[in-house]
Order: structure tokens, then C-alpha cells, then sequence
């Protein structure tokens, strides 16, 4: 078996518009060291190819009350979601199959960033196989995406009543990010916080504002490598997708100094992602659970884009979610999350 370690597979794993040779592909924002590469937010991982007949991964872990789920996908499916066990996993990724042929595994982190668990890490070591890592071509498509509990995929893993809040009813893989990028064959980054939002949380903490935490690498989490600054040349996206306003309706109704800021920290984020984005078309989406905040988000939008003459961004509307069909801790199925992943490939002009 060769070991392929890491923090050597890339020589600058955050960097992906230039690795047209690389034998790993980092999927989201990440931090390497000694160590190896620590993956945060949903969605998260590597991609590689391997022609062995095996391959495994050495992956440390650790929490306190949030546990990490991944799952494995072997040539476009996936084969495994399992919870990390706390120190060094040695996880098959695959076995027994036909050597010298080349596979394609990725492997991506169901659960969000936690950053109420100082101890909650998913760092890559290395990888083992009988045969060689193969490179890695990144695609012509890059997207984005920021969102809230609904692109982290709270409640898409569960039955419908369970109401904890807890790692295992987490899907990154199952959210309308994942599937519409998938659907488009794109290499993409998540950034995503339930119960966050553009200018507070859903019980109006108004340090729960995803915009003030986007220039690191994730800083939400502030730990191994998160807080580092981020370099945005590193990963370069052709569409920037926002799916924010849900968790800021109700503070937005009962507290008027809340909803006094709210259409300026749209102005203000979308302000912040075209300085990061000079390329990138622009998206802002909302209303799958709610379309209060509806007319100011579209104002906001609009009075952004005649303030900055910048007419690469869009607004979508989503429909409503049926909320007597919703998965657990009523939040978006599976089902639903693909019905908004139709719904924007349909109506994102010149996606």
C-alpha cells in the first residue's frame, strides 16, 4: 500500500483555478498545516481518482457535542454516510474492486460548521491505496453558494417529528445547493449557518450575520486554521448564489431597529461579495419558508444595483415549501430541496 499524505498532495490545497495536475481536489474553503487539511463548512471535502483496487483514508476527529457525518460517493454515487469517531478513523473509502481501472471518490462533510463545539474537527491525513492517485481536473464551472440552515440541509436527514437539534439530521448532499451544482457538473463552495442571517439570527443576535464572517476561511468556527484570512483568488466562482432572509424575518416584524438595517445590509453584502467577486454573476434567492422580508430583499437588490451601476445581479423569489410535507425539525425534504434546485436552474438568467 503507498501513503499519500495531505498537506503534500496539493501544493496549495485552498487553490483551485490553477491545479490542473493536482491528485486531490479541495471542495470548500479549507486550512492546511503539519497536520494535514482541515475541512469546516457543509459540503466540504476532497475529491480524488485512484486506480488500486482499495483506498482508504486517515481521518481525524474530535468533538464535544457536535459529532462530524460524512458521506462517500464512488464514481458519482453515493456509498456510505457514517459518523466520525473521535481520534484517528482509518475509513475504507472502497475495496475489492478491479484494479488498474480508475474510480472517482469524493467524500463531503453532511454537517455544518459548529461553532458552539471548540473540539468539532474534520481533518484529512492521508490517503492509502495498492495503486496511484490519479489527477484531478477541476471543472469550467464554479459556483458559490451562502445560505442558511436550509443550504446546510438541517432536517433533510430524519423522520418528520424529530425536533433536536443535533448533528445527525444534517445533509449537506441533499440540499438545493448541492443538487443544483451536481445537476451542472460545477466545482462549489458552501457557506452556510442555520439560523443566521443577513443582519442577525432568527432570535435577533445580531452577531449571527453571516456577511461579517465571510472574509475568513471560517472564522465562525475561529479554530485549526478557520480564522486565517481568505484568499479569494484561490477559488474563483462565475456565480455567487445567496439564499439569506429566512432567519431575519421574525426579528425583522418585532424589533424595528432590526428591520430598520435590514435592506442596507443587503446593499452592504452584496457590496462585500462583488469587491471578493470581480467575475462572478450574482443570485440573491429566498422564500422557501416565508416571503415577508420579500419586497425590501427586492428593493434592496434593485437600489444596489442602480447605486453601483452593477447589472450582473439577480433576485428570485422561490415558491413557498409545503410546510405540512416538511422533513425534520421543519425543515426542507430532500424532495423540497430539489424542487428549488429546478426551480432556480430554470429562472437564473444565462446560468
Amino acid at each position: 500500500m503507498k501513503t499519500f499524505f495531505a498537506n503534500e498532495l496539493a501544493a496549495s490545497p485552498e487553490s483551485r483555478n490553477s491545479a490542473q495536475n493536482s491528485r486531490i481536489k479541495i471542495m470548500g474553503r479549507a486550512a492546511k498545516d503539519s497536520e494535514g487539511i482541515d475541512f469546516f463548512w457543509s459540503a466540504s471535502g476532497f475529491e480524488v481518482n485512484s486506480n488500486g483496487s482499495e483506498l482508504w483514508a486517515q481521518i481525524a476527529s474530535d468533538y464535544d457535542k457536535f459529532e462530524v457525518w460524512i458521506s462517500v460517493w464512488l464514481n458519482g454515487v453515493q456509498t456510505a454516510r457514517l459518523m466520525l469517531n473521535k481520534g484517528t478513523n482509518d475509513v475504507c473509502l472502497y475495496r475489492n474492486l478491479p484494479a488498474a481501472k480508475a474510480k472517482n471518490i469524493r467524500v463531503y462533510k453532511e454537517t455544518q460548521a459548529m461553532g458552539d463545539d471548540d473540539k468539532h474537527r474534520f481533518l484529512l491525513k492521508s490517503l492509502s491505496t495498492d495503486g496511484d492517485l490519479l489527477p484531478v481536473t477541476p471543472q469550467p464551472l464554479r459556483i458559490e453558494f451562502i445560505g442558511d440552515s436550509i443550504t446546510s440541509g438541517e432536517g433533510t436527514v430524519g423522520a418528520k417529528g424529530e425536533t433536536d437539534w443535533t448533528s445527525i439530521f444534517f445533509g449537506a448532499t441533499k440540499t438545493w445547493a448541492f443538487k443544483l451544482a451536481s445537476s451542472l457538473g460545477a466545482d462549489f463552495n458552501v457557506i452556510s449557518q442555520s439560523g443566521w442571517g443577513v443582519v442577525c439570527g432568527y432570535d435577533g443576535n445580531l452577531s449571527h450575520a453571516l456577511p461579517k464572517y465571510y472574509g475568513e476561511v471560517c472564522s465562525v468556527a475561529n479554530r485549526f486554521g478557520g480564522e486565517r484570512e481568505w484568499d479569494f483568488s484561490n477559488f474563483e466562482p462565475d456565480w455567487v448564489i445567496v439564499n439569506l432572509g429566512t432567519n431575519d424575518q421574525n426579528p425583522c416584524q418585532s424589533r424595528p431597529d432590526i428591520a430598520e438595517i435590514f435592506e442596507a445590509g443587503v446593499i452592504s453584502f452584496l457590496t462585500k461579495i462583488r469587491a471578493s467577486n470581480s467575475k462572478a454573476k450574482i443570485v440573491w434567492c429566498y422564500g422557501m419558508i416565508g416571503h415577508i422580508l420579500a419586497q425590501q430583499i427586492e428593493r434592496a437588490v434593485d437600489a444596489y444595483k442602480k447605486q453601483s451601476d452593477d447589472d450582473r445581479v439577480q433576485y428570485i423569489l422561490l415558491p413557498e415549501i409545503d410546510m405540512e410535507k416538511t422533513g425534520a425539525l421543519s425543515h426542507p425534504t430532500e424532495a423540497q430541496q430539489q424542487e428549488a434546485a429546478d426551480y432556480l436552474r430554470s429562472h437564473i438568467v444565462g446560468l
